[in-house]
C-alpha cells in the first residue's frame, strides 16, 4: 500500500514546485527553439553562400574555357543555367537562349556538317544516360563555322527531370588533325615522287652515260677513221653536256631546298640580255624547224639592277621547255611587257613565253611546279628531263619576289607568265644623239600595228617624229610623198617578213622612189645571217636588226653606219684583236692527274703554256721562286691535299713576290655554287670557273683579266 504524505496544513508547496519546473522547461524549450531556428537560418545562409560560391566558381572555370554548359528542361526547353562564355564562344545572346534553347539545339548551321540532335534523339536518352555527337555551329559575330563535340546527359534534379548540354569547341583539334592528314598525304606523295625521281634518274643518267662509255669504246676501235672519230666525239660531247645539265638540276634543287640560294644583284642591259637569249635558243629551234620570235610592249627601261644570271636561268628554262615540248615546225614567242609601276624607280615587267606545242592536262598544270613532276603522254614520253626545271624556276621567281603562272591545254600549247619588279639602273638616255646627227624623222613599217606603236612610244621624248605604215605599198607612198615635199625620212625601219609586199621588195621600191638619201634598216625576228643571205646585196638594206626594238639598238646601228661607235664601250670588253691567248704562261694547281692532263691538252690547243703542281703549298712555293713575268696567271683548284686553294690564294696574296698582289688567280673547281664563287673572291681570287672546263668560258674570263697584246709570246 502506497501512502502519500503531505506537509501539514495545505498543498501549496507542491504546486509551486511544479510551476517552477514547468516554467524552467518552457524557457529551456524556447531557448532551444530559438537556437534551432537561428542554426537553421545560419545553415540555410551558409548553404546559399556555398551554392553562390559554387556557381561563381563554375562560372569562373567555364569563362576561361571553350566548353559551354547548359541545364534545361526537356518539357519547355527553358534554360535554368547557362555558362557565361556563351557570347564569347558562339556570339549568342544569353537571355534569348535562356528563353528557348531549340534554335541552338536543333537547327543545323548553314553550310555546316555533322550530327544535329532531334526531339526523338532526346527522348531516346535513358535516365543517367548520355548522347554524343559532333557538328559545326555558326559563330554569329566572327561569321565562322566552328566544330563542336556535343554531349547531352539526362538526370534528375530535386525530383524533376533535367537535361545537361555540353558543347566543347574542337575546332583547333580538328584543324590539327586535318593538317596532320595533309602532312601525311604530302609526305607520302613526296616519298612516292622521290621514288619516281630515283627511277627516272637511274634511266636519265644511265642514258647519256651509256652513250659516253659506248662511244668511247667505239672511238678506241676506230681511231684511224677521222670521220668516225669526229662523229663519236661530237656525240660524246653532246651526251656529256646532257649529263651535266641533269647533275646541275639536281644540285640546284638541293641548294634551293636547303635555303642556300641567294641573289647577286648587278646592273645589266635588258636589250643585251634578250639578244643573248635569242642567240642561245635559236640553235635549238633551228634543229626542229621552229619559229622563234621576241616581242616588246610598252616603254621598257634598258638598264636594270637585278640578278641577270638567275633571270636568264628562268627564261632559258621556259624557252627550252617551249622548244622541247613543241612539235617540229612549231612556234615559240617571248614577250617582254612594261606594266604600270607600283613604286618610283622600280620597273614592273611581265615576261611571257608562249608556244603552240603539245600542251598539258588540267590536272598536271596544278602540279607542274612540284619537284620531280613529269607528265607522260604519247608526245612527251620519249622527252628526257628531271622534272626539276619548273620547280627550280618557281623557286627562283619566288626568291626574286615575283610570281609565275601557267595556262595550258592538251594539244593547244602553253603560256608561262612571270611578273617581276626590278630596280631601274642609272644612266640617262642620250636623246641629244639624234639632234647631233640631224635625225628628226623616222618611218616604221611593220604589218603588226602594235609593233609600230611600241616603237613610236619608245621614241617619244627623243625629238624624232615617228610615222608608221602597216603595208609595204603604204610605206612606198609615204616615203615618196615625204621626199617630194622636201621632208624625207632620215631613217626607214622596216619589217623583213611581211605579208603581201615583203621587206625586201618594199626596200627596192623605196630606193627606186627616193634614191639612197635615207638608210634602210630591216627588223627581223629570224636568224640574222639567214635574213641577210635571203635578202641579197641588191635590196638597198644597209643593216639587219634583231627584234624586239630598243632605242639603244637603233643608236648602235646608226653609229655603225657612220663608221664610229657613239655608245661608250664597256671598259672590260676585249678589243677585236684580244681574242687570241697564244703565248700566255700559267701555273696550275691540280691534284687529279686526269684533270691535269685534260687541262694541259686544252690549253696547248690555244697556244697557252701551262705548268702543273699537285697541291696548294707547291703552288705557293713555285710562284714565290718564279721570276717576275714568268707566269701570267694562276689556275687554282680548291679541294687539294696539304693546302687547299683558299689557303694557297691567301698565302700568294700576302707573299713577297713583286706580282703577289696583281697576278690574276682563277678558281678552277667543281665547287660551283654562288657561295663558292663568293668564297673564292673573298680570299683574293679574281674569278671563278666551274668544272668540267668550258674553254669558251675560260677564254672569256682570261680575256677580261689579261691583256695578251701587251704581254705577247716570250
Amino acid at each position: 500500500m502506497i501512502t502519500w504524505t503531505t506537509l501539514a496544513g495545505t498543498g501549496g508547496p507542491t504546486f509551486a514546485v511544479l510551476s517552477a519546473l514547468t516554467l524552467l522547461f518552457g524557457v529551456t524549450a524556447a531557448v532551444a527553439v530559438v537556437f534551432h531556428i537561428r542554426g537553421s537560418r545560419r545553415r540555410i545562409r551558409e548553404k546559399k553562400q556555398e551554392i553562390i560560391f559554387r556557381k561563381k566558381l563554375f562560372d569562373l572555370l567555364t569563362e576561361s574555357t571553350e566548353d559551354i554548359f547548359i541545364l534545361f528542361s526537356p518539357e519547355n526547353f527553358e534554360a535554368e543555367y547557362i555558362s557565361p562564355n556563351l557570347d564569347r564562344v558562339l556570339g549568342l545572346d544569353t537571355e534569348t537562349i535562356r528563353r528557348d534553347l531549340r534554335p541552338l539545339l536543333f537547327e543545323p548551321a548553314p553550310g555546316g556538317s555533322g550530327q544535329t540532335p532531334t526531339q526523338e534523339t532526346l527522348s531516346a536518352i535513358p535516365m543517367g544516360g548520355t548522347w554524343t555527337g559532333e557538328r559545326d555551329i555558326f559563330h554569329t559575330k566572327t561569321r565562322e563555322l566552328r566544330w563542336f563535340k556535343q554531349i547531352i546527359h539526362r538526370c534528375t534534379l530535386e525530383g524533376s527531370e533535367r537535361l545537361i548540354l555540353m558543347l566543347s569547341d574542337r575546332t583547333h583539334e580538328r584543324q590539327m588533325y586535318e593538317a596532320l592528314g595533309e602532312a601525311l598525304h604530302t609526305a607520302r606523295a613526296a616519298n612516292q615522287a622521290k621514288s619516281n625521281f630515283l627511277a627516272n634518274m637511274s634511266h636519265d643518267i644511265r642514258t647519256p652515260m651509256n652513250a659516253i662509255v659506248g662511244f668511247s669504246v667505239l672511238l678506241d676501235k676506230n681511231a684511224e677513221n677521222p670521220e668516225r672519230v669526229r662523229e663519236y666525239t661530237r656525240k660524246i660531247a653532246y651526251s656529256s653536256q646532257h649529263l651535266l645539265s641533269l647533275i646541275n638540276d639536281i644540285l640546284d634543287m638541293s641548294k634551293i631546298e636547303s635555303g642556300k640560294t641567294s641573289l647577286n644583284l648587278t646592273e645589266f642591259s635588258l636589250p643585251e640580255m634578250m639578244e643573248e637569249l635569242y642567240t642561245m635558243i635559236l640553235p635549238q629551234t633551228r634543229t626542229k624547224g621552229q619559229d622563234l620570235e621576241l616581242y616588246t610592249k610598252g616603254q621598257l627601261p634598258e638598264l636594270l639592277l637585278g640578278d641577270k644570271l638567275r633571270l636568264n636561268q628562268v627564261l632559258i628554262n621556259l624557252l627550252s621547255n617551249g622548244v622541247k615540248y613543241t612539235q617540229e615546225g612549231g612556234h615559240i614567242a617571248l614577250t617582254v611587257q612594261a606594266l604600270e609601276q607600283n613604286a618610283p624607280g622600280r620597273a614592273h615587267l611581265r615576261f611571257q613565253v608562249a608556244d603552240n606545242g603539245f600542251g598539258m592536262s588540267e590536272t598536271f598544270v596544278q602540279n607542274i611546279f612540284d619537284p620531280f613532276a613529269r607528265e607522260e603522254t604519247e608526245h612527251t614520253r620519249e622527252i628526257q628531263g628531271t622534272g626539276l626545271g619548273m620547280a627550280i624556276t618557281k623557286n627562283i621567281v619566288d626568291l626574286m619576289g615575283g610570281a609565275i603562272t601557267v595556262q595550258s591545254r592538251l594539244g593547244e600549247g602553253s603560256a608561262f607568265t612571270v611578273e617581276l619588279e626590278l630596280t631601274i639602273a642609272g644612266g640617262e638616255r642620250d636623246d641629244a644623239f639624234w639632234q647631233r646627227r640631224g635625225i628628226t624623222r623616222l618611218l616604221v613599217v611593220d604589218d603588226e600595228e602594235d609593233v609600230c606603236r611600241n616603237i613610236q612610244s619608245a621614241m617619244e621624248g627623243t625629238g624624232v617624229e615617228t610615222a608608221y605604215a602597216t603595208r609595204g605599198e603604204e610605206a612606198v607612198e609615204l616615203a615618196a610623198r615625204a621626199h617630194e615635199q622636201g621632208r624625207g625620212f632620215h631613217i626607214i625601219l622596216l619589217d623583213w617578213n611581211m605579208p603581201g609586199m615583203n621587206g625586201v621588195e618594199t626596200a627596192r621600191r623605196i630606193r627606186s622612189q627616193v634614191g639612197r638619201d635615207a638608210p634602210i634598216l630591216a627588223l627581223t625576228s629570224y636568224d640574222l645571217e639567214e635574213a641577210r643571205q635571203a635578202a641579197g646585196s641588191e635590196t638597198g638594206i644597209e643593216l639587219f636588226l634583231l627584234k624586239p626594238f630598243f632605242v639603244s639598238s637603233l643608236q648602235r646601228a646608226v653609229s655603225q653606219l657612220e663608221g664610229r661607235e657613239d655608245v661608250k664601250p664597256d671598259p672590260d670588253s676585249p678589243a677585236p684583236g684580244e681574242a687570241s691567248l697564244a703565248g700566255l704562261k700559267v701555273l696550275a694547281a691540280e691534284d687529279n692527274e686526269i684533270n691535269a692532263e685534260i687541262l694541259l691538252e686544252l690549253l696547248e690547243m690555244e697556244g697557252i703554256r701551262c705548268e702543273i703542281v699537285p697541291n696548294g703549298r707547291e703552288a705557293v712555293e713555285r710562284f714565290a721562286h718564279s721570276q717576275a713575268g714568268e707566269f701570267d696567271a694562276i689556275f687554282m683548284d680548291i679541294q687539294m691535299p696539304v693546302m687547299d686553294g683558299y689557303e694557297a690564294a691567301q698565302a700568294i696574296r700576302t707573299g713577297d713576290h713583286p706580282l703577289a698582289k696583281t697576278i690574276p688567280i682563277i678558281a678552277m673547281t667543281a665547287n660551283a655554287f654562288e657561295e663558292d664563287v663568293q668564297a673564292a673572291l673573298a680570299v683574293g681570287m679574281n674569278a671563278h670557273t666551274a668544272k668540267p672546263i668550258d674553254m669558251e668560258q675560260l677564254k672569256a674570263v682570261m680575256v677580261q683579266l689579261l691583256r695578251p697584246e701587251d704581254k705577247g709570246p716570250s
